[in-house]
């Protein structure tokens, strides 16, 4: 909060926050000087608790409009690439791999494919189950790895600093 409040908005006030709307990512220097003031000027009144509220606001309005305005766009061109798809896939000479293509970016933005993470996996009957591979290590390879483990533990649980890797490598 700012020593010096103002205590309502004028119209200069709210062409400031109309051009902040517009202007995302500009320095106040720049409005500043748009708006023909001085910085601390223009300090003040964005400082203020009045001013903080009412960009607050509008700010919140601006975002839902233009989220609202690309939802709209983005579904527009959404259909229209569905409806030329359609053509696509009635053509008899169209490659199966395409429709196969398309079929599945179409799934997976529709988000009806499972997703990755760390979510469980879910089995059907043709899901196979592969076994875990056995692996040949070379005689004593197993025998220094565990040495070299419980000198690594014991050293770094009896405070020597060295004993655990450093991570700059």
């Amino acid at each position: 909060m700012s020593q010096i409040q103002i205590k309502s908005l004028n119209n200069r006030h709210l062409a400031m926050i109309d051009w902040l709307l517009a202007n995302p990512g500009q320095s106040m220097a720049v409005l500043a000087d748009n708006m023909n003031v001085s910085r601390s000027w223009l300090s003040i009144v964005m400082h203020s608790d009045v001013f903080v509220e009412k960009y607050t606001k509008a700010r919140m309005s601006h975002s839902k409009d233009l989220s609202r305005q690309l939802i709209e766009k983005q579904l527009k061109v959404t259909l229209a690439a569905y409806d030329v798809l359609d053509l696509i896939i009635a053509d008899e000479e169209t490659d199966d791999r395409l429709i196969l293509d398309a079929a599945d970016k179409t799934a997976r933005l529709l988000q009806f494919t499972p997703a990755g993470g760390n979510s469980p996996k879910i089995l059907r009957e043709e899901t196979i189950i592969e076994k875990e591979s056995i692996r040949e290590v070379a005689p004593g390879v197993i025998e220094r790895a565990r040495e070299r483990m419980r000198k690594t533990s014991h050293l770094s649980f009896y405070g020597d600093q060295n004993a655990l890797p450093s991570p700059e490598g």
